[in-house]
Protein backbone atom coordinates (compact mmCIF):
# COMPACT_ATOMS: atom_id res chain seq x y z
CA UNK A 1 0.00 0.00 0.00
CA UNK A 2 1.44 3.35 -1.00
CA UNK A 3 1.38 6.19 1.49
CA UNK A 4 0.57 9.83 0.74
CA UNK A 5 3.60 11.73 -0.51
CA UNK A 6 4.22 15.44 -0.55
CA UNK A 7 5.34 17.34 -3.59
CA UNK A 8 7.05 20.65 -4.13
CA UNK A 9 7.82 22.42 -0.81
CA UNK A 10 5.27 20.28 1.02
CA UNK A 11 2.32 22.25 -0.31
CA UNK A 12 0.47 19.53 -2.23
CA UNK A 13 0.03 15.96 -1.10
CA UNK A 14 -0.72 13.00 -3.37
CA UNK A 15 -3.09 10.41 -1.94
CA UNK A 16 -3.60 7.05 -3.69
CA UNK A 17 -7.19 5.87 -4.13
CA UNK A 18 -7.52 2.26 -2.95
CA UNK A 19 -11.15 1.46 -3.81
CA UNK A 20 -13.97 3.14 -5.71
CA UNK A 21 -17.70 2.66 -5.93
CA UNK A 22 -19.47 2.45 -9.28
CA UNK A 23 -21.15 5.86 -9.01
CA UNK A 24 -17.89 7.40 -7.80
CA UNK A 25 -16.22 6.32 -11.05
CA UNK A 26 -19.14 7.78 -13.00
CA UNK A 27 -18.69 11.08 -11.16
CA UNK A 28 -15.06 11.33 -12.27
CA UNK A 29 -16.00 10.58 -15.87
CA UNK A 30 -18.90 13.04 -15.97
CA UNK A 31 -17.09 16.35 -15.74
CA UNK A 32 -13.77 18.14 -15.60
CA UNK A 33 -14.46 20.26 -12.53
CA UNK A 34 -16.20 20.12 -9.18
CA UNK A 35 -16.23 21.83 -5.78
CA UNK A 36 -15.64 20.73 -2.19
CA UNK A 37 -18.96 21.12 -0.35
CA UNK A 38 -18.30 19.48 3.04
CA UNK A 39 -15.32 18.26 5.07
CA UNK A 40 -15.55 15.98 8.11
CA UNK A 41 -12.98 14.16 10.24
CA UNK A 42 -12.96 11.03 8.07
CA UNK A 43 -14.49 12.15 4.77
CA UNK A 44 -15.15 14.98 2.37
CA UNK A 45 -17.81 15.53 -0.27
CA UNK A 46 -17.41 16.97 -3.76
CA UNK A 47 -20.20 18.20 -6.01
CA UNK A 48 -20.43 18.39 -9.79
CA UNK A 49 -23.86 19.58 -11.01
CA UNK A 50 -26.35 17.27 -9.24
CA UNK A 51 -23.81 14.49 -8.61
CA UNK A 52 -21.75 13.93 -5.45
CA UNK A 53 -18.56 12.08 -4.59
CA UNK A 54 -17.38 11.06 -1.12
CA UNK A 55 -13.65 10.55 -0.49
CA UNK A 56 -12.78 9.05 2.86
CA UNK A 57 -10.55 6.96 5.04
CA UNK A 58 -10.98 3.16 5.12
CA UNK A 59 -12.85 3.44 8.43
CA UNK A 60 -15.99 4.87 6.75
CA UNK A 61 -16.52 1.73 4.67
CA UNK A 62 -17.03 1.30 0.94
CA UNK A 63 -20.01 2.65 -0.92
CA UNK A 64 -21.37 3.39 -4.40
CA UNK A 65 -20.47 7.09 -4.32
CA UNK A 66 -17.32 6.59 -2.23
CA UNK A 67 -13.62 6.51 -2.99
CA UNK A 68 -11.38 5.18 -0.22
CA UNK A 69 -7.99 6.86 0.02
CA UNK A 70 -4.76 5.92 1.74
CA UNK A 71 -4.42 8.83 4.18
CA UNK A 72 -1.71 7.04 6.18
CA UNK A 73 -1.52 8.27 9.78
CA UNK A 74 -3.58 11.45 9.40
CA UNK A 75 -6.20 11.65 12.16
CA UNK A 76 -8.40 14.26 10.46
CA UNK A 77 -8.77 15.33 6.84
CA UNK A 78 -8.51 18.96 7.90
CA UNK A 79 -4.77 18.28 8.31
CA UNK A 80 -4.54 18.42 4.51
CA UNK A 81 -5.96 21.93 4.33
CA UNK A 82 -9.25 20.73 2.85
CA UNK A 83 -12.25 23.01 3.29
CA UNK A 84 -15.59 23.75 1.59
CA UNK A 85 -15.45 26.01 -1.42
CA UNK A 86 -12.17 24.76 -2.88
CA UNK A 87 -12.23 24.07 -6.61
CA UNK A 88 -11.55 20.58 -7.94
CA UNK A 89 -10.15 19.59 -11.34
CA UNK A 90 -10.67 16.07 -12.68
CA UNK A 91 -8.43 14.29 -15.19
CA UNK A 92 -8.13 10.71 -16.41
CA UNK A 93 -5.70 9.56 -13.73
CA UNK A 94 -6.16 12.01 -10.87
CA UNK A 95 -8.41 14.47 -9.08
CA UNK A 96 -6.82 17.65 -7.75
CA UNK A 97 -8.18 19.94 -5.04
CA UNK A 98 -6.70 23.41 -5.50
CA UNK A 99 -3.57 23.91 -3.47
CA UNK A 100 -4.32 21.10 -1.03
CA UNK A 101 -4.34 17.52 -2.29
CA UNK A 102 -4.21 15.31 -5.34
CA UNK A 103 -5.94 11.91 -5.45
CA UNK A 104 -4.44 9.44 -7.91
CA UNK A 105 -6.41 6.74 -9.77
CA UNK A 106 -3.38 4.75 -10.94
CA UNK A 107 -4.35 1.56 -9.11
CA UNK A 108 -7.62 0.90 -7.33
CA UNK A 109 -10.21 -1.82 -6.92
CA UNK A 110 -13.85 -1.38 -7.89
CA UNK A 111 -16.09 -2.10 -4.92
CA UNK A 112 -19.31 -4.03 -5.44
CA UNK A 113 -21.61 -5.29 -2.68
CA UNK A 114 -21.82 -9.00 -1.93
CA UNK A 115 -24.93 -11.04 -2.65
CA UNK A 116 -27.59 -11.12 0.05
CA UNK A 117 -27.63 -14.20 2.26
CA UNK A 118 -30.64 -16.52 2.64
CA UNK A 119 -33.07 -15.00 5.18
CA UNK A 120 -34.45 -16.72 8.26
CA UNK A 121 -38.11 -17.65 8.70
CA UNK A 122 -40.75 -14.98 9.22
CA UNK A 123 -41.02 -15.93 12.90
CA UNK A 124 -37.29 -15.47 13.42
CA UNK A 125 -37.38 -12.19 11.50
CA UNK A 126 -40.13 -10.92 13.78
CA UNK A 127 -37.91 -11.71 16.77
CA UNK A 128 -35.16 -9.65 15.16
CA UNK A 129 -37.59 -6.71 14.91
CA UNK A 130 -38.23 -6.95 18.64
CA UNK A 131 -34.49 -7.09 19.32
CA UNK A 132 -33.89 -3.97 17.20
CA UNK A 133 -36.52 -2.09 19.20
CA UNK A 134 -34.92 -3.12 22.49
CA UNK A 135 -31.41 -2.15 21.35
CA UNK A 136 -32.56 1.19 19.95
CA UNK A 137 -34.42 1.97 23.17
CA UNK A 138 -31.24 1.47 25.18
CA UNK A 139 -28.45 2.55 22.83
CA UNK A 140 -30.06 4.87 20.28
CA UNK A 141 -29.25 8.60 20.36
CA UNK A 142 -31.74 11.09 21.68
CA UNK A 143 -31.84 12.72 18.25
CA UNK A 144 -33.20 10.96 15.19
CA UNK A 145 -35.82 8.26 14.81
CA UNK A 146 -34.48 5.82 17.40
CA UNK A 147 -35.98 8.10 20.03
CA UNK A 148 -39.40 6.76 19.03
CA UNK A 149 -38.42 3.48 20.67
CA UNK A 150 -36.76 5.26 23.60
CA UNK A 151 -39.92 7.21 24.30
CA UNK A 152 -42.05 4.08 24.13
CA UNK A 153 -39.85 2.24 26.62
CA UNK A 154 -39.34 5.12 29.04
CA UNK A 155 -42.74 6.76 28.88
CA UNK A 156 -41.33 10.25 28.31
CA UNK A 157 -42.95 13.01 26.28
CA UNK A 158 -42.25 12.87 22.54
CA UNK A 159 -40.21 15.57 20.82
CA UNK A 160 -41.69 17.40 17.80
CA UNK A 161 -39.67 15.16 15.44
CA UNK A 162 -40.88 12.03 17.22
CA UNK A 163 -44.54 13.10 17.02
CA UNK A 164 -44.30 13.87 13.32
CA UNK A 165 -42.16 10.85 12.47
CA UNK A 166 -44.41 8.39 14.33
CA UNK A 167 -47.39 9.40 12.20
CA UNK A 168 -45.39 9.25 8.94
CA UNK A 169 -43.89 5.86 9.78
CA UNK A 170 -47.33 4.46 10.56
CA UNK A 171 -48.54 5.74 7.20
CA UNK A 172 -45.52 4.18 5.48
CA UNK A 173 -46.10 0.81 7.14
CA UNK A 174 -49.75 0.85 6.08
CA UNK A 175 -48.72 1.69 2.52
CA UNK A 176 -46.10 -1.07 2.46
CA UNK A 177 -48.57 -3.61 3.84
CA UNK A 178 -50.99 -2.77 1.02
CA UNK A 179 -48.18 -2.94 -1.55
CA UNK A 180 -47.21 -6.42 -0.35
CA UNK A 181 -50.79 -7.64 -0.25
CA UNK A 182 -52.13 -6.23 -3.51
CA UNK A 183 -48.92 -5.66 -5.54
CA UNK A 184 -50.46 -2.33 -6.51
CA UNK A 185 -50.32 1.13 -4.98
CA UNK A 186 -52.23 4.24 -5.94
CA UNK A 187 -49.99 7.18 -6.88
CA UNK A 188 -51.76 9.50 -4.45
CA UNK A 189 -51.33 7.05 -1.58
CA UNK A 190 -47.67 6.58 -2.45
CA UNK A 191 -47.06 10.32 -2.46
CA UNK A 192 -48.70 10.75 0.94
CA UNK A 193 -46.78 7.87 2.49
CA UNK A 194 -43.34 8.49 1.01
CA UNK A 195 -43.01 12.21 0.43
CA UNK A 196 -43.88 12.92 4.05
CA UNK A 197 -40.68 11.14 5.07
CA UNK A 198 -38.38 12.70 2.47
CA UNK A 199 -36.49 15.58 4.08
CA UNK A 200 -37.93 14.88 7.54
CA UNK A 201 -35.42 15.99 10.18
CA UNK A 202 -32.27 18.13 10.23
CA UNK A 203 -28.82 17.58 8.73
CA UNK A 204 -27.21 16.81 5.38
CA UNK A 205 -29.07 13.48 5.30
CA UNK A 206 -32.35 13.95 7.20
CA UNK A 207 -33.71 11.11 9.32
CA UNK A 208 -36.63 10.38 7.00
CA UNK A 209 -34.29 9.91 4.04
CA UNK A 210 -32.06 7.51 5.98
CA UNK A 211 -35.19 5.61 7.06
CA UNK A 212 -36.21 5.11 3.43
CA UNK A 213 -32.70 4.02 2.41
CA UNK A 214 -32.82 1.34 5.12
CA UNK A 215 -36.28 0.19 4.02
CA UNK A 216 -35.15 -0.06 0.39
CA UNK A 217 -32.16 -2.21 1.34
CA UNK A 218 -34.31 -4.56 3.44
CA UNK A 219 -36.89 -5.05 0.67
CA UNK A 220 -34.10 -5.80 -1.80
CA UNK A 221 -32.49 -8.31 0.57
CA UNK A 222 -35.78 -10.16 1.06
CA UNK A 223 -36.45 -10.19 -2.70
CA UNK A 224 -39.66 -8.17 -2.32
CA UNK A 225 -39.22 -6.94 -5.85
CA UNK A 226 -42.64 -5.41 -6.49
CA UNK A 227 -42.70 -3.55 -3.18
CA UNK A 228 -39.12 -2.39 -3.74
CA UNK A 229 -40.02 -1.20 -7.24
CA UNK A 230 -43.07 0.66 -5.91
CA UNK A 231 -41.02 2.42 -3.23
CA UNK A 232 -38.22 3.20 -5.67
CA UNK A 233 -40.72 4.65 -8.15
CA UNK A 234 -42.31 6.83 -5.48
CA UNK A 235 -38.88 8.21 -4.56
CA UNK A 236 -37.74 8.67 -8.17
CA UNK A 237 -40.89 10.61 -9.07
CA UNK A 238 -40.96 12.76 -5.93
CA UNK A 239 -40.44 16.48 -6.57
CA UNK A 240 -36.91 17.81 -6.27
CA UNK A 241 -36.23 20.17 -3.38
CA UNK A 242 -37.88 18.11 -0.62
CA UNK A 243 -34.49 17.40 0.95
CA UNK A 244 -30.86 18.48 0.69
CA UNK A 245 -29.12 17.98 -2.68
CA UNK A 246 -26.70 15.43 -1.21
CA UNK A 247 -29.42 13.42 0.49
CA UNK A 248 -31.55 13.56 -2.65
CA UNK A 249 -28.66 12.04 -4.62
CA UNK A 250 -28.07 9.30 -2.03
CA UNK A 251 -31.77 8.51 -1.80
CA UNK A 252 -32.22 8.22 -5.56
CA UNK A 253 -29.06 6.09 -5.74
CA UNK A 254 -30.54 3.75 -3.13
CA UNK A 255 -33.76 3.60 -5.14
CA UNK A 256 -31.63 2.36 -8.05
CA UNK A 257 -30.12 -0.38 -5.87
CA UNK A 258 -26.94 1.38 -4.73
CA UNK A 259 -26.34 1.31 -0.95
CA UNK A 260 -23.15 1.38 1.11
CA UNK A 261 -21.17 -1.43 2.68
CA UNK A 262 -22.08 -0.73 6.33
CA UNK A 263 -25.80 -0.88 5.51
CA UNK A 264 -25.29 -4.04 3.42
CA UNK A 265 -23.55 -5.68 6.37
CA UNK A 266 -26.29 -4.56 8.75
CA UNK A 267 -29.13 -5.84 6.58
CA UNK A 268 -27.34 -9.15 6.03
CA UNK A 269 -26.99 -9.45 9.80
CA UNK A 270 -30.67 -8.64 10.33
CA UNK A 271 -32.00 -11.25 7.91
CA UNK A 272 -29.55 -13.74 9.44
CA UNK A 273 -31.06 -13.13 12.88
CA UNK A 274 -28.18 -11.11 14.35
CA UNK A 275 -29.52 -7.80 15.62
CA UNK A 276 -26.42 -6.98 17.68
CA UNK A 277 -24.18 -7.29 14.61
CA UNK A 278 -26.52 -5.02 12.66
CA UNK A 279 -26.30 -2.32 15.31
CA UNK A 280 -22.52 -2.64 15.44
CA UNK A 281 -22.32 -2.07 11.69
CA UNK A 282 -24.42 1.10 11.69
CA UNK A 283 -23.99 2.85 15.02
CA UNK A 284 -20.96 4.90 13.90
CA UNK A 285 -22.55 6.32 10.74
CA UNK A 286 -23.09 10.02 11.33
CA UNK A 287 -24.69 11.24 14.54
CA UNK A 288 -27.97 9.40 14.04
CA UNK A 289 -27.97 8.34 10.36
CA UNK A 290 -27.04 4.72 11.05
CA UNK A 291 -29.78 4.38 13.65
CA UNK A 292 -32.29 6.04 11.32
CA UNK A 293 -31.42 3.49 8.63
CA UNK A 294 -31.87 0.71 11.17
CA UNK A 295 -35.32 2.03 12.12
CA UNK A 296 -36.23 1.89 8.41
CA UNK A 297 -34.89 -1.66 8.18
CA UNK A 298 -36.88 -2.70 11.26
CA UNK A 299 -40.07 -1.00 10.11
CA UNK A 300 -40.02 -2.66 6.69
CA UNK A 301 -39.02 -5.99 8.23
CA UNK A 302 -41.96 -5.92 10.63
CA UNK A 303 -44.40 -5.43 7.75
CA UNK A 304 -42.80 -8.10 5.54
CA UNK A 305 -42.70 -10.65 8.38
CA UNK A 306 -46.39 -10.02 9.12
CA UNK A 307 -47.29 -10.36 5.44
CA UNK A 308 -45.41 -13.64 5.17
CA UNK A 309 -47.12 -15.03 8.22
CA UNK A 310 -50.53 -14.01 6.86
CA UNK A 311 -49.73 -15.80 3.61
CA UNK A 312 -49.16 -19.14 5.35
CA UNK A 313 -51.85 -21.83 5.19
CA UNK A 314 -54.08 -21.67 8.28
CA UNK A 315 -52.84 -24.96 9.80
CA UNK A 316 -49.19 -24.01 9.32
CA UNK A 317 -49.75 -20.56 10.80
CA UNK A 318 -51.37 -22.09 13.91
CA UNK A 319 -48.50 -24.55 14.28
CA UNK A 320 -45.98 -21.75 13.94
CA UNK A 321 -47.81 -19.66 16.53
CA UNK A 322 -47.84 -22.59 18.99
CA UNK A 323 -44.10 -23.15 18.50
CA UNK A 324 -43.42 -19.47 19.07
CA UNK A 325 -45.50 -19.49 22.26
CA UNK A 326 -43.75 -22.58 23.57
CA UNK A 327 -40.42 -20.82 23.25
Amino acid sequence: MRSPRRRGCGRTITIPILRSGILARKFCRAGACAEVVAVFERSLYLRCADMFLCIGTPSIGNGPITMIGDFASASELSEFGLRPGLSVSIADRCLTIAGSAQFSFDQYEVWRPSRWCVPRSHRELRSVCDAIVRLAAVEGPEEGLAQIYRLRERGTDPTPLARIARAHIARFESWLSDALETHHTEPTTSRDAIEGLIGLGPGLTPSGDDFLVGALALLDALAQRKAHAALAHAIATAPRGLTSPLSDYLLRAAASGHVGEPLCRAVSAVISGMADAAVASLREIGHSSGWDMLVGVGSALKVVAAARRAALPVDEARCTARRGGAE
